[in-house]
């Protein structure tokens, strides 16, 4: 039985305007086509996340420090609206700043999450498109943990920094972050098109995230290894969050309240009858009530649109609670890494993280 609480953190996502220009955005064109919304809807939109029962807002974009009216606005998501949680996503290009950070820290924001994407200026400016990212980056986190903000950071694994896994966890570890994120390359929206050859086998790449967990797994306070099948991983499942553990993760978004937020409830609503239907038997539902059983089935179609498994993957242990691999992927490098975990069936998709947060509930900024 799923015994982790759902997630209670969502993005509010302000717009696609940004100072760097990453090789793996997923917005390149959003970023030249569309405006960001205004300082009234962002209050708007954070006004109806907060009605939903949100406790933990997420600001993102693009990069929403840019704006001018950024710390207005984390203010008003604290102090009016009284979330619990304030996490900004950013670059780090105006948290390099002491005063842009106090001013920040003042207004109620409680964590920053932080992009960092390799352990030299070389090869975090080549991978972000921008001239002294790497610095600024490095001294954002320096400033909100000198602010006492809590500091988390995102790192996309490509076939450019792969090999750096362990040197970028030992800088991240130096700067004194203890809670790192590592996301496999994800070929969604404009990624899907990225020019530059950024695709890394699952199989290569494993071997380096081993060899990083194996050495900071018990330094750090948290690491999540995001998008990465179970099956290549072994030893290690704890530290994988794919789309069906998101939401018992406490790091992940709610993505049954984001569908009806970033779409409308009717296709929310259709998208759960979907999965329902197709993909939740009723002694599932029974056992883990039908709250919970709306949320599994909406991850479970998303997956089915986005994912592909292979045929041996039906004999392996992690099959219900492990969406596949991407579609774009399988195509491009078929699906022959896949390998089947032999073992009982595990049903609940919150089963490799128990391990990770079984002193849950936690205090994810402690």
């Amino acid at each position: 039985m799923s015994i982790l609480p759902l997630t209670t953190r969502i993005d509010a996502n302000l717009g696609y305007a940004c100072n760097n220009d990453c090789l793996f955005c997923y917005f390149k064109e959003r970023k030249r086509t569309r405006n960001s919304i205004s300082t009234q809807q962002a209050k708007r939109l954070f006004s109806r996340i907060k009605r939903l029962g949100i406790e933990t807002l997420e600001i993102t974009g693009g990069e929403v420090t840019i704006r001018d009216d950024i710390i207005e606005l984390i203010a008003f998501a604290k102090r009016d609206l009284r979330f619990k949680k304030i996490t900004v996503i950013t670059n780090g290009s105006r948290f390099c700043d002491e005063e842009f950070t106090a001013s920040a820290s003042a207004a109620g924001v409680d964590d920053v999450l932080i992009s960092l994407h390799g352990s030299s200026a070389r090869l975090h400016d080549k991978l972000v498109g921008r001239g002294g990212a790497y610095d600024n980056a490095v001294e954002a986190i320096n400033n909100v943990i000198r602010a006492g903000i809590s500091c988390r950071t995102n790192t996309v694994v490509t076939a450019y920094n792969y090999r750096e896994a362990s040197n970028i966890a030992a800088l991240i570890y130096s700067l004194g972050v203890r809670k790192v994120n590592y996301i496999y390359f994800s070929p969604l929206d404009d990624a899907a098109n990225v020019e530059t050859d950024l695709w890394v086998r699952y199989s290569d790449t494993a071997s380096h995230i081993r060899a990083m967990l194996s050495l900071y797994k018990d330094k750090f306070k948290a690491i999540s290894i995001k998008v990465f099948p179970f099956c290549l991983l072994g030893g290690y499942e704890e530290y994988i969050t794919n789309f069906f553990q998101n939401i018992y993760d406490p790091y992940e978004w709610d993505f049954y309240n984001r569908v009806r937020i970033r779409r409308n409830m009717l296709q929310r609503d259709l998208a759960v009858a979907a999965g329902l239907l197709l993909f939740m038997d009723i002694r599932r539902i029974l056992q883990i009530g039908f709250r919970k059983s709306c949320y599994e089935s909406i991850v479970r179609v998303q997956s089915f649109r986005e994912c592909v498994k292979a045929h041996v993957c039906r004999r392996c242990k992690y099959d219900y609670i492990c969406p596949g691999i991407w579609k774009s992927y399988a195509q491009r490098f078929g699906m022959n890494e896949l390998n089947p975990v032999l073992g009982k069936k595990i049903k609940d998709l919150d089963f490799c993280l128990r391990k990770r947060f079984s002193d849950y509930p936690i205090e994810p900024y402690a």
